[in-house]
């Protein structure tokens, strides 16, 4: 029989062993959940993508799924959660376009948008749309530049602190050649509340938050952001039909985890979130929304997000885009 020193050494060396397979990324509980940390706010175009995918790949894992929401100084709140998050693989994020505007705007972010990171999976394109309150007398892009050309006062304008939307409104109103009375806010939804209410004037939102309030004919679609109308407004026309041609900002979705997680870990997050979007519920909930699926290896990922932070600094810089 092992005396009591055989068996305290046993006891140790184990303890040494699951502590040293915990640190290596290997949860000791195959059954623990998945984290989803979305840094928006409830409402928000990347929390609709988790919450519907959530469902599909709690099933693929076999595991639950819990979405957090972590909001505030557009996204910056929550991705900096995300990178300190364990690296068991355990944790993913859905990050938006948000991620790369992050490092032209905060100069002294507590991350780096792309080396924090592991790629996971990217999603796709979402479609952003120019809506105006109903009590606005333009219909048309060109409707809307003249008008606010000729007001006395100008345009209230919601926008989302450091975000694509805000990219988005800094390049058409460059390109139009006018200038708002610009409003932040923390998320979209508080947005088109205010717009519905008459309080703001214009926003650019998710196409896909807008068109309920669109086709009962309480907010006016001017025009949508993507290179051909989206099918869930398909009667909207855009903002390259409007006389913009030259509009480039693009709005996408990825998963992402903390960079260090295990390479197994990784691989099998990206299996089961890959197999949850195949799923045929799935594939309707990304067509509800407009997403349109793009595939990228993970290293097609990394470039891809570098190339995205270059060109938004750029228009950071050029038409001085900031956190107010």
């Amino acid at each position: 029989m092992p005396s009591v020193s055989h068996r305290r050494r046993f006891l140790v060396g184990l303890t040494s062993l699951l502590a040293g397979a915990a640190g290596n990324g290997f949860a000791a509980d195959a059954s623990a959940p998945l984290k989803l940390i979305v840094p928006t706010p409830p409402g928000s175009a990347a929390d609709a993508l988790a919450r519907a995918l959530s469902v599909s790949l709690g099933r693929q894992s076999g595991r639950a799924v819990v979405i957090e929401n972590i909001a505030g100084a557009g996204s910056l709140v929550g991705t900096q959660q995300l990178a300190r998050a364990p690296k068991d693989g355990l944790v993913l994020g859905v990050v938006s376009s948000n991620h790369t505007i992050i490092p032209g705007i905060f100069k002294n972010a507590p991350f780096d948008a792309i080396a924090d990171f592991e790629p996971i999976t990217m999603i796709g394109s979402l479609p952003m749309m120019l809506v105006a309150s109903r009590n606005v007398e333009a219909s048309t892009a060109a409707e809307l530049v003249k008008l606010a050309k000729s007001r006395s006062t100008t345009l209230a304008e919601g926008l989302v602190t450091g975000s694509v939307y805000q990219i988005a409104s800094e390049v058409f109103k460059e390109q139009a050649g006018i200038a708002t009375n610009r409003i932040f806010y923390k998320g979209s939804a508080q947005i088109t509340n205010d717009l519905l209410a008459g309080i703001l004037d214009i926003a650019f939102v998710s196409a896909q938050g807008a068109a309920p309030h669109i086709a009962a004919g309480k907010l006016k679609a001017i025009a949508v952001n993507t290179p051909t109308r989206t099918e869930i407004a398909p009667q909207v026309p855009t903002l390259a039909e409007s006389g913009f041609p030259k509009f480039d900002v693009d709005a996408w979705l990825a998963i992402v985890s903390p960079a260090g997680i295990p390479a197994d870990s990784a691989a099998a997050r990206r299996r089961e979130i890959e197999a949850a979007l195949a799923q045929p519920e799935m594939k309707k909930a990304l067509q509800m929304q407009g997403i349109q699926l793009r595939r990228m290896t993970p290293a097609q990922m990394v470039e891809f997000m570098k190339a995205e932070v270059v060109r938004n600094e750029q228009v950071i810089q050029r038409v001085g885009v900031k956190v107010d």
